[in-house]
């Protein structure tokens, strides 16, 4: 069990805010006004020490018994689990003490240390506020099926929760009408999605020089495909490294002796997401100061192998599906079998035998995104195919693929498109958006576009966010208007109050940059990561009301590196009046929404 030594780790003894002599001991004590301690020692560290150490317990006295369900439910220790509470308040509240010398004798210092109660109760409600906000996001995370988000909001707002004194009185109406208590709505949500996710195994193939299996997995939530979910699995010495679902589609890969003879897949599912915790500095501190964390033994799945062929008897190539979407599509029976081949040549990385199906550019795509890495074809998830017209190019989507990259053990699925030009020769490749978000756009009013401009602006994001992943600077030059707006969001350090060097310093600072600087920033941390993949949730697309093309496109995004990782929202202003030529005049990024909880949009801009 960690050792949490008792507000040490908060207050620092040097550069104190002495109060005035005037302040009334006696009224301190007993006005019941404020939460207080007095500390005697030889000197005045000594005894302001004791008098920050009998601070905390009166605190912990008083809130102790609010406690009791919570430690309860994990059978701990609750003077512990209260102390580790107490020690997050101390860092993000109790450094706020005021302080005044009773007695100053040589060896005889007597200190008084005391904070408003109000103080803690802004903190509660705080912690109360967020946890609403989380379980919002959580609910709306469950609806769209997006199984990761669900989880980790819930997850958060009950450790916000469970460190809130009211925490048996807190309650909430989940999205619904009804209200009920908090702690136990939410471990019945978390518990309900973690029991009510299926998984199976579409296919188990294995293969010999060298002996390995792999396991296709399909995931599913109220008998839907999920958007996103987090998991590992056992490979005979300990979990592989994090998988990351895409539309329901994730994959399990084993190598040597242990594949020969496995009869279950064992999979964990992600739900505290500690490594994403620095979004959010309360959930730091709860996941640094408590040991006593809710634990969900339902998040652990073991999933049946069910057939063990080392050839599925039916290719699934030859039982793959066509699906056209829009009219007036010319005759691509050549595109479709360009695609097959191209699939199988990833499948059995003979990829120098397709080169013949590609532009120059295109084939650097190929090269770059799909030949160079890790790269698994995940055919048992592929049952069709859809052949969209956008323009004089065509669209096969989507290949599910799960990727892996040598310096980072997370791997992720994506659904791949391929982009054909009027010649029929592969000339881009592209992520695709979640179903989400793709759904959002394509069930959008005729007001809003045709169905092919609707493609277009998928397209586009789709490429924008590909660019990312390919370092693709060239293009990200090119779709910028030379005179584009570009604003950045920082989180700051201000220079710490010398007063009170706890008090809070985090700032978040808007810099404007010039296409040249945004470019020149976005090349040198290009040359910093190994990979960057970027994920886009809750995207809201808006037209202006004139008849011009210009879109605005609100977007809470995840991005990730081999250096770096964090969430933040995206906002663009993009024109595609010119379907070959698209051009954003406005891109702004925040890592936090406004206070009112809106983000920047087409409303806050004029052309």
């Amino acid at each position: 069990m960690k050792l949490i030594p008792l507000l040490a780790i908060v207050f620092f003894l040097n550069n104190v805010r002495l109060y005035s002599q005037s302040v009334d001991p006696d009224n301190i004590r007993n006005s019941g006004v404020y939460y207080w301690g007095t500390g005697t020692g030889n000197n005045y560290q000594e005894a302001q020490r004791n008098a920050l150490s009998a601070l905390s317990e009166s605190i912990q006295v008083e809130i102790k018994h609010n406690f009791e369900s919570v430690v309860r439910e994990v059978n701990g220790n609750l003077e512990e689990y209260v102390k580790s509470v107490v020690t997050t308040y101390s860092s993000a509240v109790l450094r706020d003490y005021e302080t005044k010398v009773l007695n100053e004798k040589p060896g005889q210092h007597e200190v008084l240390v005391y904070i408003e109660r109000s103080r803690l109760e802004d903190y509660y409600n705080t912690l109360k506020q967020t946890a609403d906000d989380y379980i919002f996001h959580a609910t709306r995370a469950e609806q769209d099926l997006r199984i990761a988000d669900a989880l980790r909001y819930y997850y958060w707002a009950l450790l916000l929760t469970r460190g809130h004194p009211d925490n048996e009185k807190l309650r909430s109406t989940f999205g619904g009408q009804k209200e009920e208590a908090i702690c136990p709505g939410i471990y019945d949500r978390i518990n309900n999605i973690l029991s009510s996710l299926n998984v199976t195994v579409t296919a188990f193939k294995t293969f010999t020089n060298p002996l390995r299996s792999e396991a296709d997995l399909l995931f599913t939530y109220q008998n839907k495909r999920i958007q996103d979910l987090d998991y590992t699995y056992w490979i005979g010495d300990g979990f592989s490294g994090v998988i990351s679902v895409n539309n329901g589609i994730g994959a399990a890969t084993y190598e040597g002796e242990f594949s020969e003879n496995l009869r279950s897949v064992r999979l964990l599912f992600e739900y505290q997401y500690k490594n994403k915790a620095e979004l959010d500095r309360n959930i730091t501190r709860m996941f640094d100061n408590i040991d006593m964390l809710p634990f969900f033994s339902k998040a652990e799945h073991n999933v049946p192998v069910i057939t063990r062929q080392a050839e599925v008897l039916t290719s699934p190539l030859k039982r793959l599906q066509f699906e056209t979407i829009g009219k007036g599509l010319p005759d691509f029976e050549n595109c479709r079998n360009v695609i097959l081949e191209v699939i199988d040549a990833v499948q059995n990385k003979n990829f120098g035998l397709v080169e013949k199906h590609f532009t120059p550019g295109g084939f650097a795509i190929f090269q770059q995104l799909i030949a160079a890495g890790n790269v698994t074809v995940l055919s048992e998830q592929m049952d069709t195919l859809q052949l969209i017209q956008a323009g004089d190019e065509m669209l096969i989507r989507e290949v599910p693929m799960m990727f892996a990259y040598h310096n980072n053990r997370q791997k992720f699925v994506e659904r791949v498109v391929f982009t054909f030009d009027k010649t029929q020769k592969i000339n881009n490749i592209t992520f695709a958006l979640s179903d989400v978000a793709i759904g959002d756009i394509v069930n959008k009013p005729t007001g809003f576009g045709t169905l092919e401009e609707k493609y277009f602006l998928i397209n586009f994001m789709e490429n924008y966010k590909t660019a990312f992943a390919l370092k693709r600077l060239d293009y990200i030059e090119s779709i910028f208007a030379d005179d584009a707006l570009i604003i950045v969001g920082n989180v700051l350090k201000k220079a710490p109050d010398i007063e009170n060097p706890w008090r809070d310093n985090e700032i978040i600072k808007y810099n404007t940059y010039t296409k040249q600087q945004y470019i020149s920033n976005l090349a040198a941390n290009f040359r910093r990561n190994e990979f960057i993949n970027i994920r886009f949730e809750d995207n809201i697309v808006r037209k202006t009301e004139n008849d011009d093309k210009i879109y605005g496109i609100q977007i809470a995004q995840h991005y990730f590196s081999s250096t770096y990782a964090d969430k933040g929202y995206l906002f663009l202003m993009i024109d595609l009046s010119d379907t070959l030529r698209p051009m954003i005049y406005v891109r702004t990024w925040q890592p936090k929404k406004n206070p009112d909880g809106s983000i920047y949009g087409l409303e806050d801009f004029r052309l």
